[in-house]
């Protein structure tokens, strides 16, 4: 969600660009808001960052062990749940902040004469630098001054609530509290989404489905933009203001009279863990003049087809990035054949492919120019009858070659008072940051790919040209800069609309934290308290000292923090974990952990094959589930496109990170 001036600059390409409702952010991107502005950035459903008026975050590291925020200055919130399968920290210039394993909320700013400010609404933490740790818990405030062998902290309580806690707690209650948590389930970030946007049937055999308030005409996949995303290449934007989990989970099918989204098959009352997606499409090229290679006598266009529950899946990203291949149109059925939901498959019902004859569902088909294809904002086009009889399946990437406009999903320049270049800019962490592939990089890769395949690679915004011109196009994509994840899109800004993520939101409600919050006045009774009755000396100020389990030697080394803070029980993380299970909404045993009667969805063909390390918006592998993380959105996202929700995704206020986070 996004309110007023919010802008993203990429990390693979250093451009900045305005920020858009559902767009994902990943591994390096920032994200930053004017002269007040606010936004939200749902890295996954455990973990949420809001922006206040001139903040910066980098969204350091993003994988499915670890989340490292950097907050350069302004003023932020930032919310995690103790179902967080990921160890946040959060970063200033001269501190971290390390939240304990359990539901905490924590205000963070960052002040122009370089003080850090840290408000513990709810929960515990640990703050620490290189020379030690602090231990703060619910109603204090630590002010930290200088930094390295300089900074001092001191511990007073925390003042008391304002418009920005209440709008935060207002936040996280409204995604907490969603009604489609019935329906879905935690991983399925920005399912808040759906409450006013659409509502709930039941079809046999395949359980609830979602059908959105759209008019007669409408097709999924069709009113947004493709952008390009490190490890993830062609990612879906969608504008309307519930576009991010339908999105990126799920399949769409045609029921009764409209399309209706399914989040996946259940048996019994689990429910299973997703996969996030750039988007689940069946793409198609068109054109003719074929000749003796599927790429060399030129592309007419491309289109995209909503994929339906008894449809295969082909991805394109990842670790099948670098293939190309495209079968005719008479040999969908066999397709067919080899992909859908076993247990539910009951021949092509539900296949959109299958189908394609069907007025409605062929119709659902949308096309765009070749050279159009992720050249700013899609403005697509139901397929024609001679396109449809034409058409060549594709079953692996795209043959387009990203340029800067692939770039930005608002086709928009950032607002000049978003802009903070920051930099030799230090920050203090006990996380590795990591950062994707440079955009450079990634094409030159691609069009390696192309060659290898003989595909004769399409720049977008041009049109296709021969395979042995690839090299002296590489130069013209270089330097690519990213929208920001999250924004609203011009004419779709509402209250309650969220990017992905890691995502943006507008200071009005959208993708909030998505934890528990307690009532205003029992967390008021909570700061009160934690007073410093019986500690006269918490006001002082102390510098930062290791624990005497630590040797006087590790003082003044920089990995004495991540020493003292791991100690011999493991991170401060992991050993303020609580054996007690979180549960979202009044429909808590649905969502609690440990609900595995719904089994994982298998396509036969794995949508991503688990990396090892676990990473989200890296370009080396994918992610085992959901970043925008994005990725998370604004609002995206995103980690995945992050294990749990892709992309982060962000979510705006008055207009509406996600990922993936996802505004």
């Amino acid at each position: 969600m996004t309110h007023g001036d919010v802008s993203t600059q990429r990390g693979d390409s250093g451009t900045w660009s305005a920020a858009v409702l559902n767009q994902p952010v990943v591994n390096g991107d920032k994200v930053s808001t004017g002269p007040g502005g606010r936004a939200e950035v749902q890295l996954d459903y455990a973990n949420i960052l809001r922006l206040g008026s001139s903040a910066q975050a980098t969204i350091a590291n993003f994988t499915q062990k670890y989340i490292q925020i950097q907050l350069g200055q302004g003023l932020a919130n930032y919310s995690v749940f103790n179902e967080s399968e990921a160890e946040p920290e959060i970063d200033t210039p001269n501190v971290a902040l390390h939240p304990a394993h359990q539901d905490g909320v924590f205000r963070i700013e960052v002040r122009p004469d370089g003080d850090s400010i840290i408000i513990v609404r709810k929960g515990e933490a640990q703050i620490s630098t290189p020379q030690g740790i602090a231990d703060i818990k619910q109603g204090d405030m630590a002010t930290v001054r200088g930094s390295g062998a300089d900074a001092k902290y001191k511990i007073t309580p925390a003042p008391e609530r304002d418009d920005w806690d209440r709008w935060n707690s207002d936040r996280d209650r409204m995604i907490h509290e969603a009604a489609a948590w019935h329906h879905t389930n935690k991983y399925y970030v920005g399912s808040e989404d759906l409450d006013a946007n659409g509502s709930w049937e039941d079809a046999p055999d395949y359980g609830q489905l979602w059908v959105p308030n759209e008019p007669d005409g409408w097709a999924p996949y069709r009113d947004g933009n493709w952008v390009w995303e490190p490890y993830y290449g062609w990612t879906w934007v969608g504008y309307e203001p519930w576009g991010w989990a339908p999105y990126h989970y799920g399949r769409w099918m045609w029921y009764g009279n409209s399309w209706a989204w399914w989040p996946g098959p259940v048996w019994g009352g689990g429910f299973y863990r997703p996969f996030w997606a750039p988007a689940y499409v069946s793409f198609f090229g068109f054109g003719g003049g074929w000749g003796f290679g599927f790429g060399w006598g030129g592309w007419g266009g491309f289109g995209w087809l909503p994929l339906g529950p008894c449809d295969r899946f082909f991805p394109w990203w990842g670790g099948y990035g670098g293939r190309f291949g495209v079968v005719g149109f008479n040999r969908f059925d066999r397709l067919n054949r080899f992909g859908g939901i076993a247990p539910l498959h009951a021949g092509t019902r539900f296949s959109n492919v299958a189908r394609i004859n069907d007025a409605h569902i062929g119709g659902a088909l949308s096309t765009v120019g070749a050279g159009k294809f992720g050249a700013g904002r899609t403005t697509a086009v139901a397929a024609t009858h001679a396109q449809l009889s034409g058409a060549r399946m594709m079953t692996g990437n795209l043959p387009v070659v990203p340029t800067r406009a692939s770039l930005s999903a608002s086709g928009r320049a950032a607002a000049a008072s978003t802009i903070r270049n920051g930099g030799s800019q230090h920050f203090f962490g006990t996380q590795s940051t990591s950062r994707p592939e440079s955009f450079q990089q990634q094409t030159t890769h691609l069009q390696q790919s192309m060659q290898q395949s003989h595909f004769s690679p399409v720049t977008a915004g041009a049109r296709a040209t021969g395979g042995g011109s690839a090299e002296s196009r590489s130069a013209s994509a270089a330097g690519v800069g990213k929208p920001n994840a999250g924004t609203t899109a011009p004419g779709r800004e509402m209250n309650s609309g969220m990017t992905r993520s890691a995502g943006n939101q507008t200071a009005a409600n959208d993708n909030g934290t998505r934890g528990s919050t307690e009532p205003m006045s029992s967390a008021n009774r909570g700061d009160q308290a934690s007073s410093t009755r019986g500690e006269p000396n918490r006001g002082e100020w102390k510098t930062f000292t290791p624990p005497s389990s630590h040797s006087s030697e590790s003082a003044g080394r920089a990995a004495s923090a991540a020493d003292t803070l791991r100690g011999d029980g493991g991170s401060y993380w992991n050993r303020t974990a609580s054996s007690s299970g979180y549960s979202r909404g009044s429909g808590s045993s649905n969502y609690e952990r440990g609900a595995t009667s719904r089994p994982q969805l298998n396509m036969r063909q794995p949508i991503v094959q688990p990396r090892s390390s676990g990473g989200y918006g890296g370009y080396h592998g994918a992610p085992s589930y959901g970043g925008s993380h994005g990725g998370g959105y604004n609002g995206g996202a995103s980690h995945s496109a992050p294990s749990s929700g892709g992309a982060s995704h962000s979510s705006g206020g008055g207009s509406h990170s996600g990922g993936g986070g996802h505004h």
